[in-house]
Parts: structure tokens; C-alpha cells; sequence
């Protein structure tokens, strides 16, 4: 009997390669039976501050949950913090997205967002990329003021927060309404599993997933369809796509720096070891 895998989105844009090996059969070619969620049935509302209290990290930790993608500071921050599940690689993607303010504001770049409030999810991958570009624009850490909001769209455009760190589908919705993109966001993903998925189980995963990879990269128009479903068909010419890369090993050094830098900012408590997060095949 097929072993059956519960699965939970991150993002539906760059999560589409999950989306394609299920449809496509990748993970049944495997022996494995994938019950697959895009969101979380609360949606915006389930976005919550606390990620211990966000659906894909309680369903996990409940046992109701095998596998989720995550931020890679996130991933490291989750099992952690939480307990319980490894890394069991990078993501498919490199994913992508964009710091916004309004289309009449008078912020023109990133160094001018020193202590101007940012709207983001707080301790998701938005929230770190965007760290990241604005150090190194020059604005010192302690200048850096980033604000939790569940609708981090609903936030700029309604005037809530003079600027956003978004990803797709919420960059294109925000060029559509007329906000203005500040820099180009870049971050990649960790595949987080539950400790009773094991090595021959997580092998099987990343075979499927990239498969899917090598599927969506077979055409342009294809990719943009499939990973950038959320948009109006108009919006998915100029829509962001993420790079398709491919699940990777999560390497010892890679790791390291991660959580050097996490350490830096207050990010993570004490330095976790790599055997402790991650998978060591």
C-alpha cells in the first residue's frame, strides 16, 4: 500500500512545483499517496504573528501534518523553536518578490525606508529578504522598522503602512493598483519533515519535486501558466517568476551562515547544530 503524505503549501506561486508532481503523478510514480493543501483554511486571517500558532507549524506539530515549505531562516527558526521535524532540503525555488510603497509616495529607494514602518509576516520569508536588502542599502539593523500585518496588501493600499515586502500574487495586485516596486526580494525555501518521514520517504519526495522542475521548464508559457495561476490571465506576462532550481542538499556550510547571521540580529537564541535541524544523510 501506497504510504500517504500530508503536504501543506507556502506559497501557491512558488510552490507550484508541489502542485505539478501531484497532478502530473510524480509522487505516485514514487508509491507515495499525497494529500495535498494549497492554504491554510483561514487564509489572511491564519497569518498570524506567532508562527506557533500558524496552521502548516500546529497541523505539524500535532502529527496532522508530514511536510511543509518554509523560509530557510524560517526553516531553522521552526524545528528549533517548535521541536520535533528536520530539514530535509532546500526548496524547488529560489523565490522571489518585492519591497512596494505607494504609487505617490515619496520613498525612491531602499535606503530612504530607514525607519519608516514596513508591513510583512513576521519571521516569514519576506520578512527576512527584506532585512537583507535594506542592510545592504546602508540602513543599520536598529533602523530597520518592520510591522506584522496578516494583510501585508490591505496594509499599503490602505494606508496602514507607508510601504510592504510582498511576493506574488500580491506584487502584481499592488502594481494593478499602482503601487510602486523599491527592490527586487530574493530568498530561498527549506523542506521541513516530520520526524516519522524518513530518509527513503524524503528521497522519494525530492525525486518527485524535482521532476516537476524539469516539467515546468520545458516551456515558458507553460511555467508562467502554472506558477502564476493566482493572477488574471493579463497580469502573468509581467508576473514574477521564481527560478526553478530544484530540491538541493542543505550543505553544513550553507547552514552555518544562516545561522550566523540569525544569531546577529536575536533571531535565534542559542546557535542550533546541523545534525539537530537538518537531515545528515
Amino acid at each position: 500500500m501506497n504510504r500517504t503524505i500530508r503536504l501543506q503549501s507556502d506559497s501557491n506561486a512558488h510552490d507550484r512545483p508541489w502542485r505539478v508532481a501531484v497532478e502530473q503523478g510524480f509522487f505516485t510514480a514514487e508509491g507515495l499517496n499525497i494529500e495535498y493543501h494549497e492554504d491554510n483554511p483561514k487564509g489572511a486571517a491564519g497569518r498570524v504573528e506567532d508562527f506557533s500558532q500558524r496552521w502548516k507549524e500546529s497541523q505539524l506539530q500535532k502529527g496532522d501534518l508530514e511536510v511543509y515549505p518554509v523560509c530557510e531562516w524560517g526553516a531553522i527558526e521552526r524545528v528549533q523553536s517548535l521541536g520535533g521535524g528536520k530539514i530535509i532540503g532546500l526548496d524547488t525555488t529560489v523565490r522571489t518578490g518585492a519591497l512596494m510603497v505607494a504609487g505617490d509616495s515619496k520613498i525612491q529607494s531602499p535606503a530612504d525606508l530607514r525607519n519608516v514602518p514596513i508591513a510583512v509576516t513576521w519571521h516569514a520569508g519576506t520578512f527576512y529578504a527584506a532585512i537583507e536588502v535594506l542592510e545592504a542599502a546602508g540602513v543599520p539593523f536598529d533602523e530597520i522598522k518592520l510591522v506584522h500585518a496578516n494583510d501585508r496588501l490591505e496594509s499599503l493600499l490602505g494606508g496602514a503602512t507607508p510601504a510592504a515586502a510582498l511576493m506574488e500574487p500580491l506584487v502584481s495586485r499592488a502594481l494593478a493598483a499602482g503601487a510602486r516596486k523599491i527592490a527586487d526580494l530574493r530568498w530561498r525555501g527549506g523542506i521541513v519533515a516530520g520526524n516519522d518521514v524518513d530518509e527513503e520517504t524524503a528521497a522519494k519526495l525530492r525525486r518527485a519535486l524535482n521532476r516537476a522542475i524539469e516539467w515546468l521548464k520545458e516551456n515558458e508559457d507553460r511555467s508562467r501558466e502554472e506558477v502564476l495561476r493566482d493572477l488574471a490571465p493579463e497580469q502573468r506576462r509581467g508576473g514574477l517568476m521564481p527560478e526553478l532550481v530544484g530540491v538541493k542538499t542543505y550543505r553544513p556550510e550553507e547552514f552555518q551562515e544562516k545561522v550566523d547571521w540569525m544569531l546577529d540580529r536575536g533571531f535565534l537564541k542559542e546557535a542550533p547544530a546541523y545534525g539537530d535541524v537538518v537531515r545528515d544523510k
